[in-house]
């Protein structure tokens, strides 16, 4: 004797098939997953990374465009005081205008930085003027860098 199949049977297990199809093995896809990535495995889009624990406070808000950090990114202290800022230069590979934040939010120093890739690995440095500020936005002094290393410190 032949048994039937319930419709309602093979419907929950063709929409238990489409569930699965939507998960790859580079993660999930669609609106609902975090993070994105491009076809080459690449981070592309928004990303934002949060502190661990009950309260979710916002430790970085970044974009990347297949892979390389793009436009102005924002780097949170656990307390969600804004620490400091990176805009990255479309033209210029590596280049960087980096600014630092006292935790009052004024501007504690401000210059530029590159990273460069080496044969023994990335390397992170400043150059140029950077202007320090003291915590009331009064200049300080000005420090100038040189392949990373201080140069000389002129006082106002």
């Amino acid at each position: 004797m032949a048994t039937r199949c319930r419709p309602g049977l093979f419907l929950l297990l063709l929409f238990m098939l489409v569930l699965s199809s939507c998960t790859t093995s580079r993660g999930p896809v669609g609106f609902w997953s975090e993070h994105r990535y491009d076809q080459k495995l690449r981070p592309h889009g928004p990303w934002r990374a949060y502190y661990p624990g009950p309260p979710r406070r916002l430790a970085t808000r970044e974009r990347f465009r297949h892979g390389r950090a793009v436009g102005k990114a924002r780097f949170y202290g656990p307390t969600g005081t804004l620490e400091r800022t990176e805009q990255h230069f479309r033209d210029s590979a590596g280049l960087l205008a980096i600014t630092y934040f006292h935790p009052n939010g004024r501007v504690w120093r401000r210059g530029r930085a590159r990273i460069v890739a080496e044969p023994d690995g990335a390397h992170f440095y400043w150059f140029g003027p950077w202007p320090v500020y003291s915590t009331a936005g009064e200049l300080r002094k000005t420090e100038f860098y040189e392949a990373g290393n201080l140069v000389r410190a002129v006082n106002p």
